[in-house]
């Protein structure tokens, strides 16, 4: 299954965190945050112009945002989808993985 987003809409697929070192089970994080790579992005926001910007983000950067309530989410065979929009992330993060 393949999902086009459309304008500045962004399709991550959550990264699931290893919540354990060795035999030391690590509580999960409380603030929400969700560690993701970007799968697709939209063309770009839509200005008021109706000029097109470019968003930031590319696919494959891994991305650090927060979960709440105006995030949309699917799940699909197991893997959580999110989509939000670039004012959602917190972060790019480099060296990602």
């Amino acid at each position: 299954m393949r999902f086009i987003p459309l304008y500045d809409k962004i399709i991550v697929k959550k990264i699931e965190l290893e919540n354990k070192i060795g035999n030391i089970f690590l509580p999960f994080n409380d603030n929400n945050l969700v560690k993701g790579e970007v799968l697709e992005i939209g063309c770009g926001k839509l200005l008021k112009d109706g000029s097109i910007k470019q968003l930031i983000v590319k696919k494959k950067d891994i991305i650090l945002f927060k979960d709440n309530y105006n995030i949309e989410k699917y799940k699909n065979e197991n893997i959580n989808y999110y989509f939000l929009k670039e004012e959602d992330i917190i972060a790019i993060i480099e060296n990602g993985v």
